[in-house]
């Protein structure tokens, strides 16, 4: 993204508060120039951020990095639209950080980016992926059934089913990475739902 004159002389600056009650419009206006530049690299920083799951297998016989893209290769060839499979994709991505709540790590980064299905269908997709192990635990494999009657219900069976049970498939002719990076920049480029977003639909301290 090309920058103004005005722009580049923000970024040249750094606020100069020690607390946030005295800060100035103009502190602002700098931190504002700032993340916008730093908001512009996010799909990078995912990605970069997914790739720590290659080599990691957790007992599986694929890592979780083959696991998430051979999901999305799934998705996609099964004609789903680019924000399904970036959600495919990206499903598991808090493996790393949420070793007991992963499904919650990978909704929050999606979540000012995706519809409300899709959201809800990642949040909820470890609950409704153990339908297929969890009798093997002693845990109630049926536990999806509270959320039966949500209008994300089927989709997100068809999820775990269809496309995240049987990623574990070491002969998958899965697409790379790299196959999905533009998909992954669109989604990422533009929020559609943040605290952050003004009345007028663009974001706070953005220029016009």
């Amino acid at each position: 993204m090309s920058t103004t004159e005005s722009e580049q002389d923000l970024l040249s600056q750094s606020a100069t508060f020690g607390a946030m009650t005295e800060a100035t419009p103009l502190d602002w206006k700098i931190i504002a120039a700032h993340n916008r530049v730093f908001a512009n690299d996010v799909a990078g920083r995912v990605l970069d951020h997914l790739r720590l799951l290659d080599g990691d297998c957790g007992g599986f016989s694929v890592d979780r990095l083959e696991h998430s893209v051979q999901t999305a290769t799934r998705a996609y060839r099964a004609n789903k639209s680019d924000e399904y499979v970036v959600c495919a994709l990206l499903h598991d991505i808090g493996d790393t950080l949420g070793s007991y709540n992963h499904p919650d790590i990978a909704a929050a980064i999606l979540k000012p980016f995706v519809s409300d299905e899709h959201l809800w269908m990642v949040e909820k997709h470890g609950i409704f992926q153990g339908y297929n192990f969890f009798h093997h635990l002693g845990l109630d494999r049926n536990m999806r059934e509270q959320f039966a009657d949500h209008p994300a219900y089927d989709l997100t069976v068809e999820f775990c089913q269809e496309f995240d049970q049987p990623a574990f498939d070491p002969a998958y002719d899965s697409m790379s990475l790299e196959d999905f990076i533009p998909a992954v920049e669109t989604l990422f480029a533009e929020p559609k739902n943040s605290i952050y977003i003004n009345e007028s639909g663009q974001m706070a301290g953005s220029e016009a």
